[in-house]
C-alpha cells in the first residue's frame, strides 16, 4: 500500500474514533481500513467488559462465529493461555501478544489452528488492543489467510498506533444519532409459522444477534427465532387469514446500527421470509463520502458533520477550534465541490460513497 494511501485511511480511522458513535457502529469501517494498512484479508474485534471476559464480538469473516464455543473450550484448557495468552490476559495488559509470527511453529501443530483457524481459512494473524487507562477495552484482530506470508513487525506497528484511538471509542461514545442510510449489510432467514428456524446463514445469526445485542451468543444454534422476530411471524400470520394486524416489520436502532425487518409469506402456506436491511448514521456515512473524495483530515470532520446539519458553533465546540476555522473550513468546501447550500454538500457526499459502496 502507498504511504499516502496508508496515511489517509489511517486518519479515517481516527475520524471514525473521534466521531462519538458507538464503537460496534463504526467498527466495520475500522476494519475495513485497517485491511488496507496492513494489507490483511478479513478482520475481527472483540469487545471486553468491566471484569475482562469477553462481552460482544464482530468478525467479517462469518465462519469464524462458529468457532467461538471451540475457542472458550481450548481456553478453559488452557490451550489458549500457554499459546498467545488469554484474553483477560490482554485486556488487563499482562500479557503483550502482538504477532502470531512469534509462535508460528507452535502455532502450526496447535488445536488452536486446527479448531479455531482452519474452519475461517486463517493462518496468520496480529492483534491491537484498544486501551483506555491502565487496561484494554477491546482487542483488534487482522487475518492472513492460508498460504499468505505472515505479517511483519512493521505491519503490526502500523495498526498498533491505533489502539488508544480505539480504546477512546468505545469509552466515549457521545453522539445521539437519529438518521440513518442503508449499510451493504443484508441478510434472509426462513422460518415456519411457529416461528421454528428452517434456513439461516451464518450472515442472518449474525445479524440477529447484533438485533437483540447478544453477540457472545454466535456459534450457539438456536431452534426457534428470537421474540421480536417472532412477533413479525404473528403479525404476517394474522394479515394472511385475514384478521387485523399490525404490518409486518420493525426497526430497531442500539448500539450496532439500526435493523429494519420485514416479513413475508413463501408460496404454499410453507411459511415466512423474514429480510433484515441493516443501517448506519448518515454522519458514517457522510465521512465515508468526504474520505472517497479527498478531502483534507479537518475538511472530512467538517463536511460530514454539516452535511447532518450540525451547526457551526457546534462543530467548533466538537472539534475544539475557532467557529472562523470552521466558517473558512466550509467555504474551501464548497469551492472544491462548487455548490453552494448543505444539501449540495450531502448529495456530493451520498454520491462519494455510493462509489465505495458499489465497489465492496
Amino acid at each position: 500500500m502507498r504511504n499516502s494511501n496508508r496515511t489517509r485511511a489511517g486518519a479515517y480511522i481516527r475520524h471514525l474514533c473521534s466521531l462519538g458513535l458507538p464503537s460496534e457502529t463504526v467498527i466495520v469501517s475500522i476494519l475495513r481500513a485497517a485491511r488496507e494498512i496492513a494489507g490483511a484479508d478479513f478482520g475481527h474485534f472483540i469487545w471486553a467488559d468491566e471484569h475482562y471476559q469477553l462481552a460482544r464480538v464482530f468478525s467479517e469473516c462469518p465462519a469464524a462465529y462458529a468457532t467461538l464455543p471451540a475457542y472458550m473450550a481450548l481456553q478453559r484448557a488452557g490451550q489458549v493461555s500457554s499459546l498467545i495468552g488469554d484474553f483477560a490476559d490482554w485486556m488487563s495488559l499482562r500479557h503483550d501478544f502482538r504477532n502470531s509470527a512469534d509462535v508460528d511453529g507452535a502455532l502450526s501443530r496447535s488445536r488452536f489452528h486446527d479448531e479455531v483457524l482452519l474452519p475461517c481459512n486463517g493462518r496468520h494473524f496480529i492483534h491491537v488492543v484498544a486501551r483506555q487507562g491502565n487496561r484494554g477495552w477491546g482487542s483488534m484482530i487482522l487475518m492472513r489467510e492460508r498460504g499468505s506470508r505472515s505479517f511483519s513487525d512493521a505491519e503490526q506497528r502500523a495498526i498498533d498506533v491505533f489502539g488508544g484511538h480505539l480504546g477512546h471509542a468505545i469509552r466515549h461514545p457521545a453522539l445521539q444519532h437519529s438518521s440513518f442510510g442503508d449499510s451493504d449489510r443484508t441478510c434472509v432467514l426462513i422460518a415456519d409459522w411457529n416461528s421454528r428456524i428452517l434456513h439461516q446463514s451464518s450472515a442472518a445469526q449474525r445479524l440477529v444477534l447484533e438485533t437483540v445485542d447478544c453477540t457472545s451468543e454466535h456459534g450457539r444454534s438456536a431452534l426457534f427465532l428470537v421474540p421480536v422476530l417472532a412477533e413479525l411471524v404473528v403479525r404476517l400470520k394474522c394479515a394472511c387469514s385475514g384478521r387485523h394486524a399490525r404490518p409486518a416489520v420493525t426497526a430497531i436502532a442500539n448500539r450496532w446500527g439500526r435493523f429494519v425487518w420485514r416479513a413475508y409469506p413463501l408460496e404454499g402456506d410453507a411459511g415466512c421470509v423474514l429480510y433484515c436491511q441493516h443501517q448506519e448514521p448518515k454522519v458514517l456515512q457522510m465521512l465515508s463520502g468526504a474520505q472517497v473524495a479527498g478531502l483534507s483530515g479537518r475538511q472530512q470532520l467538517i463536511a460530514a458533520r454539516l452535511a447532518c446539519g450540525t451547526s457551526y458553533r457546534t462543530m467548533a465546540a466538537e472539534l475544539n477550534v475557532k467557529e472562523s476555522t470552521v466558517t473558512d473550513s466550509v467555504r474551501q468546501i464548497y469551492q472544491r465541490f462548487d455548490i453552494h447550500s448543505m444539501d449540495g454538500l450531502a448529495h456530493r457526499l451520498s454520491q462519494a460513497h455510493q462509489s465505495a459502496f458499489a465497489e465492496r
